[in-house]
C-alpha cells in the first residue's frame, strides 16, 4: 500500500474549539456511527421521559449536530476539492428539503396506506420521516471537516468494522438460537399476474426475527453488510489475522440471512477490490470456498439464487427475473408519471410513489418504495433532476476511479468497492435521499474526499512561515 498519504500528506486545515471539545466531538460522532446498526433496536427507540422525539439516537444525533455548528465552520471551505464537495452537499441537501416540504402535507394519506411505517400527525411525521433522515448527512459534514487526517480516517473504518462485528455476532447468535427461520422457505417473491396486489413472503420467520430484535428490516441488514463487508476485507488483508474471524463472521451472517442482494453484491464488490489489488490467489480460494458452501449449503438462500427467473408456469423473463418489479411495480408507475407533465417533470415529492392513482386499482404491488433507487428518485423529484442525477454520477464515478489509480491505496480502494456494491443494489432496492439503507455512504464518500484531498495538499508546496 502507498504510504504516501499516512505519512507525507499535510490534514486538511479545520477550525477547532479547545483539544478536549474537539475530542469530545469526535468521541460523540464515532458513537453515533457505532450504533448505527443498533438504532431502532427496541431499548434505543424508547422516548426518554415520555418526551415525543427523545430518543437515544435522535439525542445523540443532536449532540454531533450541535458540535458540527460550533466546533466546526461547515460550509467554510479551505481548498477546492472540499469547496466543490460542500457545493454538492448542499445541492443534494437542497433537494431533500425540497422533496420533504411537498410531502408533509400527504401525511395523512401515507399514514392511511402505511400505518406501521407513517405517523398520522403532521408533527410526528416532520419527526420520523423528515428530521431523521437528515441526521444521516451529518456524517458527510462531520468526517469531510472534522476527520482529515488518514489515521482519523483509519479510526472511523475502525469503528464500522467493530460495529459490524458485533452485529454479526448478535445476528448469528439470534439465527442459531432461532434455526427454524433458516428453514423457513425460499426468499420473498412478489406477486404474480393472478393477484397483482399479493406478496408472497415465504421469509417473514428470518423477517420477524429482525424487526424483533434489531428493529429493521432483513434487506435493511442486508444492505448494511453490502455497505461495510469490503472493510472488513481490507482489515483482515492489512492488518493481520485479529480480522480474520469478524469478516468470516460477516460472511456467515450474509450467508443466514438468506438475501439474494446481499449475497451476490457482497461478493461482486469483495471481488472487485481484491482484483484492484491484484489479491488474485485469494480471490480463487474465495471462489473455491463460495463454491463448496453452496454444495454443503443446500438451503433456501442458495436454492432461491439458483431458480432467479426460473419457474415452473412463467418461465425466463425479466420480470421473473426481478419477482414482480417490472410488470407490477415499474411499468405502471412509468407510465402513470409520464402521462403527467406535472409528475413527469418535477414528481411527487418524497415517498412518491404512495401518491400513485393505480394504488388501490390491483395493478401495482401496494409496496412503499418503488424498489430501484433511480426510478424512486424519478417518481419524487421529476425528470430533471433524474437528469443531474445521472450526470452526476457518471462524473462521479470516472473521477473516483482517475483518483483511485493515482492513490493507489488499499484504504481508498476498499472504500469505492463499498460504494460500487451499494450502487449496484440500487437496481432492486435501496434509495438516493437519505434512508437507513444508505447511511454508510455518506462517511463513506467524504472518507474517500478526504484522501484525494491529503494527495493533492501534499502536492501543494508548503506555506510560507
Amino acid at each position: 500500500m502507498s504510504t504516501s498519504l499516512s505519512n507525507n500528506a499535510r490534514a486538511p486545515y479545520h477550525l477547532t474549539l479547545p483539544h478536549s471539545g474537539a475530542q469530545a466531538g469526535t468521541f460523540f460522532f464515532l458513537l453515533f456511527v457505532f450504533i448505527w446498526p443498533f438504532q431502532r433496536a427496541p431499548f434505543l427507540t424508547d422516548n426518554l421521559f415520555g418526551i415525543q422525539g427523545f430518543k437515544p439516537f435522535n439525542l445523540l444525533s443532536g449532540v454531533v449536530l450541535a458540535y458540527l455548528v460550533f466546533d466546526t465552520a461547515p460550509l467554510h471551505a479551505t481548498d477546492k476539492i472540499e469547496r466543490t464537495s460542500i457545493r454538492i452537499f448542499l445541492l443534494y441537501f437542497a433537494t431533500l428539503a425540497i422533496a420533504l416540504i411537498r410531502s408533509v402535507p400527504n401525511a395523512p394519506l401515507f399514514h392511511s396506506r402505511f400505518p406501521e411505517s407513517f405517523p398520522e400527525s403532521y408533527f410526528d411525521f416532520v419527526l420520523s420521516a423528515c428530521i431523521v433522515p437528515t441526521f444521516y448527512t451529518l456524517s458527510f459534514l462531520f468526517t469531510l471537516k472534522r476527520m482529515c487526517s488518514f489515521q482519523e480516517i483509519e479510526r472511523i473504518t475502525t469503528v464500522i468494522c467493530l460495529s459490524i462485528l458485533l452485529l454479526s455476532i448478535a445476528f448469528v447468535a439470534l439465527a442459531l438460537m432461532n434455526p427454524s427461520v433458516l428453514l423457513s422457505g425460499h426468499a420473498s417473491e412478489m406477486a404474480g399476474p393472478d393477484s397483482a396486489n399479493r406478496v408472497l413472503v415465504a421469509r417473514d420467520e428470518m423477517n420477524e426475527l429482525c424487526l424483533a430484535y434489531l428493529g429493521t428490516h432483513y434487506n435493511v441488514i442486508g444492505t448494511i453488510y453490502i455497505s461495510t463487508v469490503p472493510l472488513l476485507l481490507y482489515r483482515a488483508l492489512t492488518r493481520g489475522g485479529l480480522w480474520i474471524a469478524p469478516l468470516g463472521l460477516s460472511f456467515l451472517a450474509v450467508l443466514l440471512l438468506e438475501s439474494r442482494t446481499a449475497l451476490v453484491t457482497v461478493a461482486a464488490s469483495c471481488s472487485l477490490f481484491l482484483i484492484l489489488r491484484r489479491r488474485f490467489d485469494i480471490l480463487v480460494l474465495g471462489a473455491a470456498a463460495a463454491g463448496a458452501t453452496s454444495l454443503l449449503w443446500i438451503g433456501p438462500t442458495i436454492d432461491a439464487l439458483l431458480s432467479i427467473g426460473l419457474g415452473s408456469s412463467s418461465g425466463f423473463s425479466a420480470d421473473a427475473l426481478l419477482t414482480g418489479r417490472v410488470d407490477y411495480i415499474w411499468g405502471p408507475l412509468l407510465s402513470e408519471w409520464t402521462s403527467n407533465i406535472g409528475l413527469f417533470l418535477f414528481g411527487a415529492g418524497r415517498y412518491g410513489i404512495l401518491m400513485s392513482q393505480l394504488w388501490d386499482t390491483g395493478t401495482l404491488i401496494q409496496a412503499s418504495t418503488a424498489h430501484n433507487a433511480i426510478i424512486g428518485f424519478f417518481l419524487d423529484c421529476g425528470v430533471i433532476a433524474t437528469g443531474v442525477l445521472l450526470i452526476f454520477f457518471l462524473v462521479g464515478t470516472a473521477t473516483a476511479w482517475r483518483v483511485g489509480r493515482r492513490l493507489n491505496s488499499d484504504l481508498y480502494w476498499a472504500l469505492f468497492a463499498s460504494i460500487f456494491g451499494l450502487g449496484i443494489s440500487m437496481a432492486t432496492g435501496r434509495d438516493i435521499l437519505p434512508t437507513i439503507d444508505n447511511m454508510y455512504a455518506f462517511p463513506i464518500i467524504a472518507m474517500m474526499i478526504n484522501l484525494a484531498r491529503l494527495r493533492y495538499l501534499a502536492s501543494q508546496p508548503a506555506p510560507r512561515e
